[in-house]
C-alpha cells in the first residue's frame, strides 16, 4: 500500500513508457545506458513517481521508435502530470478533495470499473434525489446543489459515446431496500437503475442475501484498470481514503471481485429483482 495516492496522468504516463520500451525489448538498465540517465530515474518514470521532461520524452520516444500518434498522446500525458498538484495523504475535508480530484482522473482513464456497494448505490448509478438525500445533511443547499451536480456529472465516463468505460456494480440485496430520501424517492431510484442496465457497458449484478456472508460485507471498494498501468483499488471511509497499488494488496481485491461475481445473480436476474422491489416501492398515484 502507497502511502500517498498517485498521480493519475503521471501513473498512466509511466505505463505508456513502459510498455513502449518492453515492446522495443529493452530493459530498464538497458535504456538507461542508451539515454545516459540513471536506471533510477528511469524506474521513477515508469511507476509514475516523478514526471519526465518534454525533452526527456522524445528521447525516449526516439529510441523506442514510438509512433508519432504516441508521441502526441506520451507528451500530452507529461503535460498534464507536471500540472497535477502534489499528492497527499486523505484525511479530512480538504485532503478529501484531493482525492476525489485523483479519483475522478482514474476514472476518466479507466478502461473498467470494478465498484462493489455493500452500504448504498454506487455514486455512478444514483438518481439526483438519492444523491441529494446523501449529502444535504448539514451544508447549505447551494452546496448540496454543487455536489449532486458534481457525482451526476462523473457518469459522462459509463454514458460517454467514445470508448465509454465498462462498468460492473456488484451490489448487496439489502442496500435496494434502505429507506433514503424522500417518499417514491427509493422507487425512482430502482427504476433509474434498471435504465442503466440497458446499457451494453454496464453490468449490474445484485448480490442475494442467501448468499450469506460475502467480501462485500468486509466494506466498499472501488476497482479500477486500464489499458496499459496496473490496477488500482480506491477504498473510502468517513473522511479519509486512500488508493492501494502493491501487487499483493490489489490481487486480494481482484480475488475479491472474482467471488463476488460467482455467487451475485446473474444480469437478467438482477434485473428482475430490481423490477419487483420496485414494484412494491410504487407510491399510489
Amino acid at each position: 500500500m502507497t502511502a500517498t495516492p498517485p498521480r493519475p496522468r503521471a501513473y498512466v504516463l509511466g505505463a505508456e513508457l513502459r510498455d513502449a520500451r518492453r515492446k522495443k525489448g529493452l530493459t530498464l538498465r538497458g535504456l538507461a545506458s542508451i539515454l545516459d540517465v540513471s536506471h533510477s530515474v528511469l524506474v521513477r518514470w515508469e511507476h509514475g513517481d516523478r514526471v519526465p521532461s518534454a525533452e526527456s520524452v522524445s528521447a525516449v520516444c526516439v529510441v523506442l521508435g514510438v509512433s508519432s500518434t504516441a508521441q502526441a498522446r506520451m507528451h500530452k500525458l507529461a503535460r498534464e502530470a507536471a500540472a497535477e498538484p502534489a499528492p497527499a495523504l486523505s484525511v479530512g475535508a480538504t485532503g478529501g478533495s484531493d482525492q476525489l480530484a485523483t479519483l475522478l482522473e482514474f476514472e476518466r482513464t479507466a478502461t473498467k470499473i470494478t465498484d462493489v456497494a455493500p452500504l448504498l448505490i454506487p455514486g455512478l448509478l444514483q438518481a439526483a434525489e438519492y444523491t441529494r438525500a446523501i449529502m444535504e445533511t448539514g451544508i447549505p443547499e447551494r452546496e448540496a446543489n454543487k455536489r449532486v451536480a458534481m457525482r451526476q456529472g462523473r457518469r459522462d465516463i459509463i454514458t460517454r459515446k467514445r470508448a465509454p468505460a465498462k462498468y460492473t456494480a456488484l451490489i448487496l440485496e439489502s442496500v435496494l431496500h434502505q429507506p433514503i430520501g424522500v417518499p417514491g424517492a427509493r422507487h425512482d431510484q430502482l427504476r433509474f437503475l434498471d435504465e442503466v442496465a440497458e446499457r451494453d457497458n454496464v453490468e449490474l449484478r445484485i448480490i442475494p442475501a442467501t448468499a450469506g456472508w460475502t467480501p462485500a460485507h468486509a466494506g466498499p471498494f472501488v476497482l479500477l484498470e486500464f489499458a496499459k498501468a496496473d490496477p488500482v483499488v480506491h477504498l473510502e471511509h468517513h473522511r479519509s481514503s486512500a488508493f492501494l497499488q502493491d501487487e499483493d494488496a490489489v490481487d486480494a481485491f481482484r480475488s475479491a471481485r472474482d467471488e463476488l461475481e460467482r455467487v451475485a445473480l446473474s444480469r437478467e436476474d438482477s434485473r428482475k429483482l430490481i423490477a419487483e422491489i420496485a414494484a412494491r416501492e410504487q407510491v399510489p398515484a
